[in-house]
């Protein structure tokens, strides 16, 4: 059974982002949206291979894209909620 985490709040204020991490099993994604982008600047970035970015949340905070992490729009997110078993929102 495949997850689609998606990550809604900051590292630098709340453990969920921690939290996400540590339930991921293989084949779960992980997408930053709202103030979740701001984890693209945190530490426990480097414990993911694979995150992707709401590009327009992104670009509203000022927040560059860092290589190895995919921008989606929104249109690829709802994709995404029908390729995964369950979604799980960290917020």
């Amino acid at each position: 059974m495949t997850l689609l985490h998606l990550v809604r709040k900051s590292a630098f204020e709340t453990s969920d982002f921690q939290q996400c991490i540590d339930t991921l099993a293989f084949g779960d994604q992980v997408v930053l949206l709202d103030d979740g982008c701001y984890n693209m600047r945190h530490t426990l970035m480097n414990k993911l291979t694979e995150v992707m970015v709401i590009k327009v949340h992104a670009d509203a905070r000022a927040i560059a894209i860092q290589a190895g992490t995919l921008a989606i729009s929104m249109a690829e997110l709802i994709d995404l909620t029908f390729k995964h078993n369950s979604v799980i929102t960290w917020q």
